[in-house]
């Protein structure tokens, strides 16, 4: 992978990519959703859109996840929206020479991530995660600091063919190992021939793994990616998740990153590291000499944090199945609260000196979008030294153990987190009218399609009952 903190020139790109015999390139990016939408196309065409960029229909903007259905644009609705009164016209895909990677369980295929711009003047689409998070990242700057952050993704491996698991109820499905093996060496083994080749295509996609271990669910993987600036971080969990889809499928598995798939199943969390730098390279959060050695930076930082959590949950927990991975003992964090090396909160302070000092929010699932899961992180902590946010005190006990009502709990359902950033003044200062509006009349259309849903536990339950 060309170094993310060097642009290399289209004529560059080129060179390499004709050195490299590569036949076709893959040009996409996420939607709101976390999905890459995007095309192929022959080395040929490229030129052109490296100059002109790559136009795609809007339309994927209001699709639902699942592709059922178009969420409709509101009568008197007044930001950008797509919608069919328009006739869906196009948007641009313009290639980030940056990210450019070999796929290498393709033939001949390269990838180039895309920022999302608007024809007649290239301005960024207000809604594009992307976007957003490089608005916030550029916030960052203006005030001083470099964020850094790093992803750590659970997923399972299911020994289901893609695209026919939607027929099955979730106590039909099979995972790659029956018993659960929590940081299993030897049990682990037997995932090790699917783990060893994951791992090894992502180093070859240039994805900075640094660890992957058996988790607590069955045929259920965590790996970590090595930190790094917020965006480029964001960009390695988002080419993540979609790699390891498709190299599962390529082995006749499924890989799910869904919060819950299984009611007695451990969730997946998308957990997310952050720390700020100084202008001079120097970490920020860790003062030998105050409290606890954590800095009035740090403090503001969580305090702006924990401030926000509430009204961000939307942001971290996306789907209605979101919100059955918080519960109690579940290692998720279900509380605004912080504590250091405390997993049981909602902010894990982690004290490893100057340079390794950060936080850690343990509330987004592994069905969270990685560019809003780092936006909502970054912007909360920014918003908290701005404002100069006191942090409610340290809890330094298991906090699952506490009685609720002495507690900040967070939303227990996607409709109360849709409410609570509608009306959050901190979403639409960070995140812009725009976002924020359109992300809650996509989560009240999922909200709404699950409302009619008719479930196997109604149908166990009630079918010979009533």
């Amino acid at each position: 992978m060309i170094d993310a903190r060097t642009a290399p020139t289209a004529s560059e790109v080129l060179a390499r990519l004709h050195a490299e015999d590569i036949a076709t390139v893959i040009l996409g990016g996420t939607d709101t959703h976390g999905v890459m939408r995007g095309k192929r196309v022959p080395i040929s065409q490229l030129p052109r859109m490296l100059e002109h960029g790559m136009p795609m229909c809007d339309v994927f903007w209001v699709m639902h996840v699942d592709e059922s259905d178009l969420v409709a644009r509101p009568d008197g609705y007044r930001g950008y929206f797509p919608t069919e009164r328009q006739g869906y016209p196009d948007i641009l895909a313009v290639p980030d020479l940056t990210t450019l990677r070999i796929v290498p369980w393709h033939d001949d295929t390269a990838l180039l991530l895309c920022d999302w711009e608007l024809p007649a003047d290239h301005r960024p689409v207000p809604i594009a995660p992307r976007s957003v998070l490089r608005r916030v990242v550029e916030r960052a700057d203006a005030m001083g600091y470099q964020p850094l952050s790093a992803l750590e993704l659970e997923f399972y491996l299911l020994r289901e063919k893609a695209g026919t698991t939607h027929r099955k109820r979730a106590d039909e499905l099979v995972p790659l190992q029956e018993a659960p093996s929590t940081y299993g060496v030897v049990m682990g083994s037997l995932q090790e021939d699917i783990g060893a080749l994951i791992r090894r295509h992502m180093l070859d996609y240039g994805l900075p793994v640094e660890a992957c271990n058996p988790e607590t669910g069955p045929g259920q993987f965590e790996i970590t990616l090595r930190y790094g600036n917020s965006l480029k971080s964001a960009d390695d969990a988002f080419l993540f998740k979609s790699a390891v889809k498709e190299v599962a499928a390529q082995n006749d598995l499924l890989a799910t990153f869904m919060a819950k798939p299984v009611t007695d199943w451990a969730g997946n969390s998308c957990h997310v590291h952050l720390s700020l730098r100084d202008i001079a390279g120097g970490g920020v959060f860790f003062d030998q000499d105050a409290p606890d050695q954590l800095s009035t930076a740090l403090r503001h930082f969580a305090g702006g944090i924990l401030h926000t959590m509430r009204e961000f949950t939307a942001l971290m927990a996306p789907t209605p199945n979101s919100y059955r991975r918080f519960v109690p003992y579940s290692w998720a964090g279900t509380t605004a609260t912080w504590g250091v090396d405390n997993r049981s909160v909602g902010l894990r302070v982690i004290r490893e000196g100057d340079h390794g000092t950060r936080v850690e929010h343990r509330q987004p699932g592994g069905d969270a979008n990685p560019y809003l899961a780092t936006a909502a992180a970054l912007a909360g902590g920014l918003h908290g030294l701005l404002n100069e946010i006191e942090p409610r005190e340290l809890s330094t006990t298991d906090i699952y153990s506490q009685p609720s009502e002495d507690l900040p709990v967070l939303p227990a359902t996607l409709a109360e987190a849709v409410d609570l950033l509608a009306d959050s003044a901190a979403a639409r200062e960070w995140f812009g009218d725009d976002f924020v509006d359109h992300y809650v009349l996509m989560k009240r259309a999922e909200i709404a399609a699950q409302s009619v849903a008719v479930t196997d536990w109604e149908v166990a339950r009630y079918l010979e009952a009533m």
